[in-house]
């Protein structure tokens, strides 16, 4: 005999916003592991916060904040770090590089897409938010703001370093951005 509980509403939005906080947290960095247990360490957390908002858009919004925040923590555990290291020791021969002539378009994109997804990666983990944010999520600044509780201007102003030092540092690579 098994036991059913209703859904409640916090609980049946978060069951439907489940795939756009996955690509928040791979896009964050987090692999497809690491970015379920951070889908289960937010819903965990549903529980314990259900009934507390009113409105779908204020749920959805620290729904966001919630899964962005589980993977800030994740990169200060050291994942990030941890990767690094793994990149650093691969052999030469099997890092991406650019393509030159007679290598595939297609090839010389999807290595420079990892170099680009490397170096994002590289970013501090606010900036990094920010970024995933406005680009992968495409959420306006404001509603960067609201989801994070800042201003509007430190949203715009983080992306601003972002991207200029993710130009930086793309150019270093070789990479135009």
């Amino acid at each position: 005999m098994t036991s059913e509980r209703s859904e409640t509403p916090f609980v049946s939005l978060f069951l439907r916003e489940r795939e756009r906080l996955r690509r928040i947290a791979i896009a964050m960095g987090m692999n497809r592991t690491d970015a379920e247990d951070i889908l289960q360490d937010v819903s965990v957390k549903v529980l314990r916060y259900e009934g507390t908002f009113g409105e779908d858009s204020d749920m959805i919004r620290w729904l966001i904040r919630t899964t962005v925040n589980q993977c800030m923590t994740e990169h200060r555990r050291g994942f990030r770090q941890s990767a690094a290291k793994i990149v650093a020791r691969r052999p030469e021969a099997a890092r991406p590089h650019v393509a030159g002539p007679g290598v595939p378009e297609q090839v010389g994109r999807t290595e420079e897409r990892e170099i680009v997804r490397r170096t994002l990666l590289e970013l501090d983990p606010v900036r990094l938010s920010v970024m995933v944010l406005r680009y992968f999520c495409h959420l306006s600044s404001q509603e960067i703001a609201q989801t994070m509780k800042w201003n509007a201007s430190t949203v715009r102003g983080q992306l601003r370093e972002a991207r200029l030092i993710l130009a930086g540092k793309l150019l270093q690579r070789g990479v135009e951005p």
